[in-house]
């Protein structure tokens, strides 16, 4: 069964749209702060990361709980095909997938892992954080994120389109991607910048 939101799949971004063409779509209808600060990097130039948001929410611990790990083994048990995984920190200390630190890089860049984050370090989390919530409204650099809103994130950076636009903010990227390539098309033409600016409305 095809892993579908609204009219479209969940991978048509990854093939067809990258993140500056979806904010500036979601610019145009009105929603001019869906993007993460730039801190957030791919692990990789040509990673891509996209799905429906499955949120999360960890908490700084001082002291190594009786069975440590056990909730984000079981956070991870939850996700359905298609998530990707969401996680902000309570605390000073970071280690999560986006909204945090990261580690064993080497190894996460072999395997091709698609991960964005914002930084790194050497420690674990095992006794430093904890997931005590899942599955609700979190906010990054700002943001907004609901479960199962749609993420996307590149080397240009990260956005998040809610869930209820989802077909039209992808509707509006491919008419801005079509009109890009017509701009592109007249420069190569030798076409000046202004008669093109005059023709297409945009440059």
């Amino acid at each position: 069964m095809e892993n579908k939101i609204g009219n479209y799949t969940v991978d048509f971004p990854r093939e067809h749209l990258y993140s500056g063409l979806l904010c500036d779509a979601l610019d145009s209808m009105g929603y001019r702060n869906q993007f993460l600060s730039g801190d957030m990097d791919p692990i990789l130039p040509d990673t891509v990361v996209v799905g429906r948001a499955f949120t999360c929410v960890a908490t700084q611990v001082y002291s190594m709980p009786e069975n440590p790990l056990t909730a984000q083994c079981r956070v991870i048990d939850q996700m359905q095909e298609g998530d990707v995984l969401v996680l902000t920190m309570r605390g000073e200390y970071n280690c999560a997938i986006l909204d945090g630190m990261a580690r064993d890089l080497r190894v996460v860049r072999e395997m091709k892992f698609p991960l964005i984050y914002r930084g790194h370090l050497p420690s674990t989390s095992k006794g430093s954080a904890e997931v005590n919530e899942c599955l609700i409204p979190i906010q990054i650099d700002g943001v907004t994120i609901n479960p199962g809103d749609i993420v996307l994130g590149d080397i240009d950076g990260t956005v998040v389109i809610p869930q209820d636009i989802f077909d039209a903010a992808f509707e509006r990227a491919l008419e801005i991607e079509e009109r890009e390539n017509n701009i592109r098309d007249s420069i190569k033409a030798r076409a000046s910048l202004e008669s093109t600016y005059m023709k297409i409305g945009a440059i």
